[in-house]
C-alpha cells in the first residue's frame, strides 16, 4: 500500500502532457505516476465542489421567484410603514391630536405596528399588537370575508371622506399616491399626462359622490394640496378604489 505524504507540487502544462502519455503506455502505476494522478484526481475534486457550490446557491430558496416577490413586497411594507409613520405625526400636528397607532398584519411575517410616545407603553405592554392581532386575525377573519362577499357593491363609505379636514385629505394622499401602481413618479406633474388611476369622471362610482363632484368636475392632476377639497375627495376615493382592487 503507498502512502503519499506532503503537499503535491502542481504540475505545468508540458508535465500533463507527458504524465498522461506514460500512463498510456505503461499498465503498472508506479509512485511518480500515482503521485501526479492524485494530484489531478485533486484538482479535479476543488473544480467539481466549485460547481456544486454555485448551483446550491443558484437553487436555493431565496433565488426562487417566489422568494423574490416575498423580499420585494417586505420592502414595500416597509416603506409604507415608514410613509404611515411620517404623516401620523404630521396629522397630529395640525389635529393637535394626542396620540395615535397602527398595526399591519402582512400575509406572512410579523406585524408592523407604531404609535406616538403619549401611547407607546399602553400599545406594546397592555394590547400586544403583534402577538394578539395575528390571533384575532385566525379567529375573525373568515366571518368578516363571509360578511363583505354578501355585500359587496351594497356598501360604500364614500360620503364619509368630505367630513375629513383639507388638510387631512392632502396627506393621505399624498402617502397613499406613492404606492399606486404605476407610481406617480412616472408621471411628472409638469407634463401634465395623469397616471391610470388618476380620477377622469368617467368612473362607474363617480355618480355615487353627489352633485358637488359632478358641478366641479375631476380633479385636474396636480399636487393633492394643490387642489380644491372636492377635488380632494374624488382623488383620494380613485386611489382607494385602486389599492382595494375595483
Amino acid at each position: 500500500m503507498v502512502e503519499i505524504h506532503g503537499e503535491l507540487e502542481p504540475l505545468s502544462p508540458g508535465e500533463e502532457v507527458a504524465v498522461q502519455a506514460e500512463l498510456d503506455r505503461q499498465e503498472d502505476i508506479g509512485y511518480d505516476e500515482l503521485k501526479r494522478r492524485m494530484w489531478k484526481d485533486k484538482t479535479l475534486m476543488q473544480k467539481l465542489k466549485e460547481k456544486a457550490k454555485h448551483l446550491d446557491v443558484d437553487q436555493s430558496p431565496l433565488s426562487s421567484p417566489s422568494a423574490k416577490e416575498e423580499l420585494s413586497r417586505r420592502k414595500k411594507m416597509a416603506r409604507a410603514q415608514d410613509s404611515i409613520l411620517k404623516y401620523m405625526v404630521k396629522i397630529m400636528e395640525v389635529c393637535k391630536a394626542q396620540g395615535f397607532v397602527h398595526g399591519i398584519v402582512p400575509e406572512k411575517g410579523k406585524p408592523f405596528t407604531g404609535s406616538s410616545d403619549s401611547l407607546r407603553e399602553w400599545w406594546k405592554d397592555e394590547v400586544r399588537f403583534d402577538q394578539s392581532a395575528p390571533n384575532a386575525i385566525v379567529e375573525f377573519l373568515p366571518s368578516v370575508v363571509a360578511d363583505e362577499a354578501s355585500d359587496i357593491g351594497t356598501i360604500s363609505c364614500m360620503h364619509l371622506l368630505p367630513d375629513l379636514q383639507d388638510t387631512t385629505l392632502g396627506s393621505l394622499l399624498s402617502a397613499l399616491m406613492q404606492h399606486c401602481i404605476p407610481p406617480q413618479s412616472r408621471f411628472p406633474l409638469e407634463k401634465g399626462l395623469a397616471p391610470p388611476w388618476w380620477p377622469t369622471g368617467k368612473e362607474l362610482w363617480w355618480g355615487e359622490q353627489g352633485t358637488t363632484a359632478s358641478e366641479h368636475g375631476p380633479p385636474p392632476y396636480k399636487k393633492p394640496h394643490d387642489l380644491k377639497k372636492v377635488w380632494k375627495v374624488s382623488d383620494l376615493t380613485a386611489v382607494l378604489k385602486h389599492g382595494a382592487g375595483f
